[in-house]
C-alpha cells in the first residue's frame, strides 16, 4: 500500500522536468496530458520536458510510460562553472536533507539540446567538486551517501541535478516517501540510462531488456524459478533465465539457437504464443514475441487475470507515434487488480513499452474479471 500520513506531494509551484531520448518529446508530452490533470507540458530542450503540474491524489502512483527519467519539484540552477554548480546544488541540497536520516542517492546528468548526447565528463567533475563539498561541510551525508543504480534502498531519498544546457539545469531533492509514490515515473539509474553489459554469448542483444526489466521491478529471475517464454526464439531471455538456474518452457513457431534448445532446463513448445496455456502458474511470464499492440495487451491482461503467473514481463510494440493512448485503459486496469507494475520504454527498447509487474501473494490464487466495457 502507499503511504499516507507522511507522503510529500508534487508541489504546484515547482516545474517536474521529465526527460526522454531526443525525439520523443511530443509524445511524452501527450501522455502528460492524459495522465494528469492540466500539466502544460512544453518542450524544453531535446530531450527535456517540463509541467507545471501537481498530484491532488496522495494514494495514486501515477505511470508515464515514455519518459526515461522524472525529476520532481525541481529548482532551476544557473551555473556558469564546476565550481558554482558544487556550490549552488550542495547548499541546497545540505538544506533539502536536513530531516534526512536515511540512505540517499545522487545522480549529475546531462542531455543537451545540441546533439542530445550525454556529456558524462563535466557531470562528473560536478559530482566530484559535491563530494568534496559534503567532505568540508556535511560528513553525515557523505556516510550514507549510496553508490551505483542498483534497486532502491528501504528510506532511500534521490537528488538529481540534470543540465539540458552546461550552465543551466535542475536540483530535484526527492524523498523516499515521495520516491515511493513516483515509483512508475522516477528511474533508479541516473538520468534514467540503463547500461547493460554487452554479453556476446547472448543470441541477441535483445537479452539487456530482461536485465533492465529486473532492475527496474526490483525482482530478478532465481534458481529453480519456473518461466514461459513466449516468441522465445532466437532465444535471448530464455538465455537469462537458463543462465540464473530457472526452469524455461519456450513458445514459438520457430526453434531457439541450437545450445538453448539442447539445455536440460529448457522444454520447447512448437506453435503459437496466443494460444498457449500453462497447467500451472509459473513464476514468470516473458514475451517479447512481435504483434498488434492490442494482441499483446490483451495476452498480458488475460495472463494476469487468470493467474498463471506471478510475475511478468511483457513488450508491447508499437507500429507509429500516435497509439500510446492504448496504454491508459490497461494502467488503471493493472492498478485496479492491484498489481505492482511498471511500463516504460527502456532504455533498451526501440518503438515498445515494456510492461513489468508483480501479483500480489494474497491474491495468487484469485481470479480477477475483466471488465464488462
Amino acid at each position: 500500500m502507499l503511504p499516507t500520513s507522511k507522503s510529500r506531494s508534487l508541489k504546484a509551484s515547482s516545474p517536474v522536468i521529465l526527460t526522454c531520448e531526443p525525439g520523443w518529446e511530443a509524445a511524452l508530452a501527450d501522455e502528460l496530458q492524459r495522465v494528469f490533470p492540466d500539466p502544460r507540458p512544453a518542450r524544453a530542450a531535446a530531450g527535456w520536458v517540463v509541467g507545471e503540474f501537481s498530484d491532488g491524489e496522495p494514494n495514486r502512483a501515477p505511470c508515464v510510460a515514455l519518459c526515461a527519467q522524472c525529476l520532481p519539484n525541481a529548482q532551476p540552477i544557473r551555473a556558469s562553472s564546476i565550481s558554482e554548480w558544487s556550490r549552488a546544488v550542495g547548499e541546497r541540497m545540505i538544506d533539502g536533507l536536513a530531516g534526512h536520516a536515511g540512505p540517499w542517492r545522487l545522480h549529475v546528468f546531462g542531455v543537451y539540446h545540441d546533439s542530445g548526447a550525454l556529456r558524462p565528463r563535466r557531470c562528473q567533475l560536478i559530482r566530484d567538486k559535491i563530494g568534496s563539498l559534503l567532505q568540508k561541510k556535511q560528513r553525515r551525508l557523505l556516510r550514507s551517501l549510496t553508490a551505483g543504480d542498483g534497486p532502491w534502498l528501504r528510506g532511500e531519498a534521490l537528488v538529481q541535478v540534470g543540465l539540458p544546457m552546461p550552465d543551466t539545469g535542475f536540483l530535484s531533492i526527492c524523498d523516499a516517501d515521495l520516491r515511493f509514490r513516483l515509483r512508475r515515473m522516477v528511474a533508479p539509474f541516473c538520468g534514467g540510462i540503463a547500461g547493460i553489459a554487452a554479453d556476446r554469448r547472448a543470441p541477441s542483444r535483445a537479452f539487456a531488456k530482461l536485465i533492465e526489466a529486473e532492475l527496474r521491478l526490483g525482482r530478478r529471475i532465481e534458481a529453480g524459478q519456473t518461466c514461459v517464454d513466449l516468441g522465445s526464439s532466437p532465444g535471448s531471455w530464455a538465455y537469462v533465465a537458463l543462465e540464473r538456474g530457472a526452469r524455461v518452457l519456450a513458445v514459438d513457431r520457430s526453434p531457439l539457437r541450437a545450445d538453448l534448445m539442447a539445455h536440460p532446463a529448457l522444454a520447447f513448445v512448437r506453435g503459437d504464443a496466443f494460444g498457449y496455456r500453462p497447467a500451472e502458474r509459473v513464476d514468470w511470464l516473458l514475451s517479447d514475441v512481435i504483434a498488434p499492440a492490442e494482441r499483446i495487451i490483451e495476452l498480458l491482461q488475460t495472463w494476469v487475470a487468470e493467474r498463471w503467473c506471478r510475475r511478468f514481463c511483457v513488450t508491447i510494440k508499437f507500429r507509429g507515434t500516435s497509439d500510446y493512448a492504448i496504454l491508459e485503459p490497461l494502467k488503471s486496469w493493472l492498478a485496479a487488480a492491484d498489481v505492482e507494475f511498471i511500463l516504460r520504454r527502456l532504455t533498451n527498447n526501440k518503438n515498445e513499452i515494456t510492461a513489468i509487474g508483480e501479483l500480489p501473494d494474497d491474491l495468487a490464487d484469485c481470479r480477477i474479471e475483466f471488465p464488462e466495457n
